[in-house]
C-alpha cells in the first residue's frame, strides 16, 4: 500500500472510533458490585467548573458528589435489596449543567459479611487444627493417644 492510503485508513479508523466511543461517561468502582455494597462514585473530571454535581440511580438514590481527587466524587451503599443486573447511574453537573450516564452490574450475593454457614464452618476448621495440634504435641512429647 502507498502512504497515502495507510494515511486515509489510519484517519477514517480513527475518526470511527472517536464518534462510536460514548462522549463521556460517569464512573462507578468497583463494578460489578453487590447489593449492600460501597461504592465510589466520580464524575471522572467532566463536571469541570462545577461546585456541586449529583449522582442518580435506582441503586442508591440520589447521592450529592463534592470536590475531590480526579473530579467530582462520592461514596454511596448499593440498596440491600438490589436485585442481580444492570442498573444505569447518572451524574448530573450542576444545576442544569451536562449529564453523563453509565451502566453498571449488580451481581448475586451480599457484600455485608460473614453469614452464619461460613462462621459455623470457620469455627469447625479452627477446632479441628486446634485438635490437631493438641494431638501433635502429645506425640512428639512421648504421649500416647
Amino acid at each position: 500500500m502507498n502512504p497515502a492510503r495507510i494515511s486515509t485508513v489510519t484517519l477514517l479508523t480513527a475518526v470511527t472510533l472517536a464518534i462510536a466511543a460514548p462522549l463521556a461517561s460517569a464512573q462507578v468502582e468497583p463494578d460489578p458490585m453487590s447489593a449492600g455494597q460501597r461504592v465510589s462514585i466520580s464524575d471522572g473530571t467532566r463536571c469541570a467548573g462545577e461546585t456541586t454535581a449529583r449522582a442518580l440511580s435506582t441503586l442508591f438514590g440520589s447521592v450529592v458528589l463534592r470536590p475531590g481527587r480526579g473530579g467530582m466524587t462520592a461514596d454511596a451503599t448499593v440498596a440491600a435489596g438490589a436485585t442481580p443486573g444492570r442498573y444505569r447511574v447518572t451524574v448530573e453537573c450542576g444545576s442544569g449543567g451536562p449529564k453523563f450516564t453509565e451502566k453498571v452490574t449488580v451481581r448475586g450475593g451480599r457484600a455485608d459479611g460473614v453469614s452464619a454457614n461460613q462462621a459455623a464452618g470457620g469455627l469447625a476448621l479452627l477446632a479441628l487444627a486446634g485438635g490437631a495440634a493438641y494431638l501433635l504435641r502429645r506425640s512428639v512429647n512421648g504421649g500416647s493417644w
